[in-house]
């Protein structure tokens, strides 16, 4: 396990990457980038349709520098591992995901990052989707539903 507290979140623009990057950093964890994925074909992120400039805006807005890349979908893996590479350059060895449920994803976005050497935190991982929208907006976090 890795013991080390820097780590990179994966941001997908949501309510549920957001929830994981607040937990996370209440765990100890020092976000040192947010990492995102869009498609290229569209410039949006592939599960929210959010604009690319809008992801800007969001890791501007939270003061944490934005790694953004673009994916065909066919290239997914390649481009996911050399987003994890470039960030293991800056001495991150972590990463937080946002996911609750999908339990393949899950298994395969561990598998990659062990693979290339890092631990993943998953803080909201298996919570019930009500207890976490209620924690959402019990701490004052606000959301758009696309």
């Amino acid at each position: 396990m890795i013991k080390d507290r820097t780590a990179a979140c994966f941001w997908s623009s949501g309510k549920d990457s957001c929830l994981a990057l607040y937990k996370a950093k209440e765990q100890g964890y020092e976000i040192k980038y947010l990492v995102n994925f869009i498609s290229q074909q569209y410039g949006r992120v592939s599960f929210h349709g959010a604009r690319a400039e809008l992801v800007h805006l969001q890791a501007e807005a939270l003061g944490i520098p934005l790694l953004q890349r673009e994916t065909t979908g066919d290239d997914y893996e390649e481009v996911f591992r050399k987003s994890l590479k470039e960030v293991k350059e800056k001495q991150v060895n972590q990463v937080v995901r946002g996911d609750i449920h999908l339990q393949e994803l899950k298994d395969w976005v561990e598998d990659v990052c062990q693979s290339e050497g890092f631990g993943v935190v998953s803080p909201i991982w298996h919570k019930p989707a009500k207890e976490l929208l209620n924690e959402f907006i019990g701490l004052g976090f606000k959301a758009i539903v696309t």
